[in-house]
């Protein structure tokens, strides 16, 4: 036998409880997106974070130098993958 819980709301309460959590994901939301935007970075962003050109940027893409992601012509960079060809590519200073 199942245990069963039924609430009933007036359709006042019920409409203020939904604005509030409404209100709620709002105010949270945009931590998260913050959060996967930032995760993942535009070809604009990574051509400025190398200083490279758009062809540049696609020949490494060919050569499997840096990983992406692509839906359709929208082309995302993990910055992770990117900070990590950075530290691969990066030559130490002799002094």
């Amino acid at each position: 036998m199942e245990n069963a819980v039924q609430i009933t709301l007036s359709d006042e309460l019920l409409d203020a409880l939904t604005q509030s959590i409404k209100e709620a994901v709002k105010e949270e939301l945009p931590k998260y997106q913050d959060s996967f935007q930032k995760d993942w970075l535009s070809t604009e962003e990574v051509m400025e974070m190398l200083n490279v050109s758009r062809r540049t940027l696609q020949n490494y893409r060919d050569e499997g130098e840096i990983s992406y992601f692509q839906k359709g012509r929208k082309i995302l960079y993990p910055r992770e993958g990117i900070e990590e060809f950075l530290r691969k590519n990066t030559t130490k200073a002799y002094r």
